[in-house]
């Protein structure tokens, strides 16, 4: 897939920064490619010079946000209802939109910036954020701040690796997975958080009440 995307984007010439602009917002929308796909080649496109990373950057978080943004507004707008259609359903179950709700009582506005990089999860995620009308502006922020950690991430592998596509596609398979345990990590930090918080307010009342 990889190499299929790269000869067909980077054929464009003119408008390959369209073409990964609307790869992204499809992506957002359920097309079933990873999304560091088109950013890590428009990397590769800057290292032949054929576009700079200030447009790379631009056009890719665009399509990433818009993307997520459309995402956001069917849940808002439509809700369940749309989650029941027979072809929206297939992008975003109804078992992972209840997946997101617990996630989301859990940890609240921060499952925001954590779903961001978890791939298969981040639709229903922004999905159920939108049908529980959360303030759009904070959503776009908070997805915004995490793309702006994992876009230019995925522009410089691709400038980095450019020359050596064996080991790019292997730096994209390590990333992932550092990226996972590093997710791993913070929610575990969150889970170890919130019970040393409760443990700490339980001592606390309790102390006062003896008092």
């Amino acid at each position: 897939m990889f190499n299929f995307l790269l000869d067909f984007i980077t054929q464009g010439d003119n408008v390959s920064l369209w073409i990964i602009f609307v790869i992204l917002i499809a992506c957002g929308l359920g097309l079933p490619i990873p999304e560091d796909i088109p950013i890590v080649i428009s990397g590769i496109m800057i290292s032949d010079g054929a576009i700079d990373f200030s447009h790379a950057l631009f056009v890719s978080m665009s399509g990433v946000l818009i993307g997520d943004s459309i995402i956001y507004w069917a849940g808002r707008r439509w809700g369940v209802r749309v989650s029941k259609h027979r072809y929206i359903s297939k992008i975003i179950k109804p078992n992972m939109i209840r997946s997101a709700s617990i996630a989301f009582r859990r940890y609240g506005n921060k499952i925001i910036f954590i779903g961001r990089f978890i791939p298969g999860f981040r639709a229903p995620i922004f999905f159920f954020v939108g049908m529980r009308k959360k303030s759009f502006w904070l959503f776009l922020t908070i997805d915004g701040i995490a793309a702006m950690i994992s876009v230019p991430v995925w522009i410089f592998v691709g400038k980095i690796f450019a020359e050596n596509l064996p080991a790019l596609e292997n730096a994209i398979k390590e990333l992932k997975m550092g990226t996972l345990l590093v997710l791993i990590f913070i929610v575990m930090l969150f889970i170890l958080g919130s019970y040393i918080r409760k443990r700490f307010t339980v001592r606390f009342v309790k102390g006062n009440k003896e008092k």
